[in-house]
């Protein structure tokens, strides 16, 4: 018989069973629970591991080829089940004020310096299966940027050599005499000084405390301090000739103090205090004219060529350059599309006066006067991409765009020249004055402000033969001084009134032609003393680099 159920109730044998048979569920499910989340975490830590290498592998192979690679080293892993990787190409930004989950950007060509891995798997469950769970899907990333940086410039530009207006120029921006010979200047457009064998030189010649390639940058130093390193560093390099004629400026180049950081840009090498000799050069001559006009407080210089150009009498030229933009060094080492150089915005007056010559109707010789105004907002540069795929030429590619120009046939007020907030608007002038006749004239070109970007790609034999390339504007505006005088607006004033037709025109026209390629000659040669173009820009990649990839943020 089956006892009486009050009595079941109050029998207490057997009761530890009940209570296991109870939390049974309960205790399956914890062991499930601890037991499967740790093998879900093992294989997830593993997992890991394999997709942190098939990131390094993406990224340090050929991008085109970055979805294989990244199978590649999944299958070589040997995860115990089947993975799907998905790679996804972009651009890394090592920078410390992007939160690190923004400085990956996706991009769809392909053309960045990281590679993302993403892969998913499962992982196999215990005692989960109970409950019908028999596996759980798992996924890890990882992002892998390969180390890439480019040294490049704008505006090193020396197109012709003239000994004596280089002494000139540097004479006046340093209050006194250089007398460099042909041959000085021969040596230095010659020689390179690499920067980052500089730097450190600098620190010794200057006694800096700074320990970083940054802190050398962001101190004062004087001209002769830095004019000692540059001296220093091409003799370190075998150039002792371009040396020499660095320290015949040593005597004369004053005490001026100047910072570095707005000529220079270390980009990564920054926080480095040796290293990456090779990778950043410059031009001796052209870094000596920027540091002196850096340590100038003359902004404005006047030279009195005489008549050292053909067929002109007598020739002045006054030159003002502007500061530099904020944030816009002359040479940058960088990884990015950032800083922009820019070259200094530049005014430039010529007061030529043609050698005396017979014009008809005046009665003997007479001198023609021709005042020329240029002003060249100035051109930039940005790094457009590194390219270090497997299989083809390492090459480099920059943008770059030309500066408006504005010329003009006219008087001006010299003293404002240096005030480059305020624009300057060239009147007419009188080009021949005689007793009752006077020749007025009047001209004037603007290319405007719109250049497109252009590219210019180096590949490593160009870059390690320090080639540079020149881009010109889509409005072509050689022989500047040429296309004023052709378009010139000429009238003839007799006893106070205007005669726009006149047989004096001529002979006055065909005057200024004839010396108006020397005229052109001399802007070319006096903007490219100071590291620009009219209507051209030239830039130089000095070295690149193309290292190991690393894991990422």
């Amino acid at each position: 018989m089956w006892p009486h159920p009050l009595r079941l109730l109050r029998d207490r044998r057997a009761g530890a069973g009940i209570l296991v048979a109870a939390a049974l569920p309960v205790v399956i499910g914890m062991a499930a629970f601890a037991v499967d989340l740790g093998a879900v975490q093992l294989d997830t830590r593993r997992l890991q591991g394999v997709a942190d290498a098939a990131a390094l592998a993406a990224a340090s192979g050929d991008p085109t080829k970055a979805q294989v690679t990244a199978q590649a080293a999944v299958t070589a892993a040997g995860f115990p089940r089947s993975v799907t990787a998905q790679v996804i190409p972009g651009n890394y930004v090592q920078d410390a004020s992007i939160a690190a989950a923004s400085r990956f950007t996706p991009l769809s060509n392909g053309s960045g310096n990281a590679m993302r891995v993403v892969l998913q798997s499962t992982s196999p469950t215990f005692f989960a299966r109970i409950f019908g769970k028999t596996n759980i899907v798992i996924s890890r990333q990882a992002t892998a940027a390969q180390q890439r940086y480019a040294a490049f410039s704008i505006g090193s530009r020396l197109a012709s050599l003239n000994g004596g207006l280089l002494n000139s120029y540097l004479s006046a921006l340093t209050g006194s005499n250089v007398s460099l010979s042909v041959m000085d200047y021969q040596s230095l457009v010659g020689a390179d000084v690499d920067l980052l064998r500089f730097l450190p030189l600098l620190r010794t010649s200057a006694g800096l405390k700074a320990l970083t390639f940054g802190d050398v940058l962001n101190s004062n130093v004087s001209t002769p301090q830095v004019l000692n390193a540059i001296a220093s560093a091409l003799s370190a390099d075998g150039q002792p000739a371009a040396a020499t004629a660095i320290k015949n400026l040593l005597n004369v180049s004053g005490g001026q103090s100047l910072t570095l950081s707005a000529l220079i840009d270390a980009g990564p090498f920054a926080t480095q205090s040796e290293g990456g000799t090779g990778l950043a050069k410059v031009n001796a001559l052209a870094m000596a004219t920027a540091v002196l006009q850096l340590a100038s407080q003359q902004r404005q210089v006047a030279l009195d060529l005489g008549a050292s150009v053909p067929g002109l009498a007598s020739t002045k030229v006054f030159l003002a350059v502007g500061q530099r933009q904020a944030q816009s060094p002359w040479i940058t080492i960088t990884a990015a599309g950032t800083p922009i150089l820019h070259t200094a915005q530049t005014r430039l007056f010529v007061q030529a006066q043609l050698a005396p010559t017979l014009i008809s109707g005046l009665g003997g010789l007479v001198s023609i006067n021709l005042p020329l105004f240029v002003e060249l907002a100035g051109a930039e540069g940005r790094l457009n991409a590194i390219n270090c795929a497997g299989g083809t030429t390492p090459s480099t590619t920059l943008d770059a765009r030309t500066d408006a120009v504005r010329a003009a046939i006219g008087n001006i007020n010299t003293s404002a020249l240096n005030d480059f907030s305020t624009p300057i608007n060239p009147t007419e002038t009188t080009l021949v004055h005689a007793l009752l006749v006077d020749v007025v004239g009047s001209s004037n070109i603007s290319t405007g402000a719109s250049e497109p970007w252009q590219q210019l790609t180096f590949g490593l034999p160009a870059i390690q033969a320090g080639q540079s390339q020149t881009i010109s504007q889509t409005v072509p505006v050689n022989g500047l001084a040429t296309s004023l005088v052709q378009q010139a607006n000429l009238a003839v004033v007799l006893a106070g009134l205007r005669v726009p037709v006149s047989p004096l025109l001529q002979p006055v026209t065909s005057a200024l032609q004839l010396v108006s390629p020397a005229l052109d000659t001399l802007l070319m040669t006096v903007t490219g003393t100071l590291g620009v173009g009219i209507g051209q820009a030239d830039l130089r990649v000095t070295g690149m680099r193309c290292g190991a990839a690393v894991l990422v943020g």
